[in-house]
């Protein structure tokens, strides 16, 4: 039992680390703060804690071998990344990220540049970041690490039940739509965002280059884009009012003193 809640939180450590990693990249190339990535709705990137996986089980006979260590790192973090975008597209009909404008890329779905910062990653995980990971986690006594891993998995799964389930739904209307005119796309794309709107924005905030794989996939993308802008402006304008309507409450309050 305790083996099972041990990996499972070294699992979470790191995907909440690749959140972390992953919104400062986004925030320093974009030049304004960014916090939406990832599928789920909580702050990790499964993806990280999966290659974090990986790296522990088998990159550590590596350790006396740092260009080994740098290779085994970068391929199979690259692999996994290919697949996950792989199986990722065939699953919701969507391409989530896209390297095709970058130089020496696979299919758009992995890139030398990405790869090589994998590798680097790889070799701080087993020189720096795990051994301090493993420091502070022998320190907390095994009923308490047990007691979190359980509360956090409870957690865990409820968000990936909860963002599966609407990523399904999402599958499912997309596949439903199939005008080809502009205007019955924003009609329906509009009915289908006005549920879940906040999981919605989070998803494609997450993902700027998603790309749907279905005819008139770009058309699609351009509208959910689009709605997603209009109702960020109608939820703008109503706080602008409700702000308004306080201020009236107000000044109505102490004129009548």
């Amino acid at each position: 039992m305790y083996n099972i809640c041990f990996y499972f939180i070294m699992f979470l450590f790191y995907a909440i680390f690749g959140w972390v990693m992953e919104c400062i990249v986004c925030s320093i190339n974009s030049k304004k703060f960014v916090h939406d990535r990832g599928f789920l709705i909580g702050p990790y990137c499964p993806i990280y804690g999966y290659g974090a996986m990986y790296m522990y089980f088998f990159l550590n006979r590596y350790y006396n071998d740092p260009i080994a260590l740098f290779v085994m790192a970068m391929v199979g973090t690259s692999a996994l990344e290919y697949f996950t975008s792989y199986f990722m597209e065939k699953l919701f009909k969507a391409r989530w990220w896209d390297y095709s404008n970058v130089r020496f890329n696979l299919e758009g779905r992995i890139c030398l540049r990405n790869s090589i910062a994998f590798g680097i990653l790889g070799m701080a995980f087993v020189y720096i970041l795990n051994p301090c990971f493993l420091s502070v986690i022998e320190k907390i006594p095994n009923t308490v690490l047990i007691v979190i891993s359980c509360f956090c998995f409870i957690v865990f799964l409820t968000d990936n039940i909860l963002s599966f389930s609407i990523m399904s739904k999402l599958k499912k209307n997309l596949t439903n739509i199939r005008k080809d005119s502009t205007s019955d796309i924003d009609k329906q794309v509009r009915k289908m965002l006005s549920n879940n709107k906040f999981y919605w924005r989070k998803l494609f905030n997450s993902f700027p280059k998603v790309k749907i794989s279905l005819p008139s996939g770009e058309t699609i993308t351009n509208s959910i884009r689009k709605t997603l802008d209009s109702f960020d402006v109608l939820r703008k304008e109503r706080k602008k009012r409700k702000k308004e309507l306080k201020k009236e409450l107000k000044g109505k309050k102490e004129s009548s003193k």
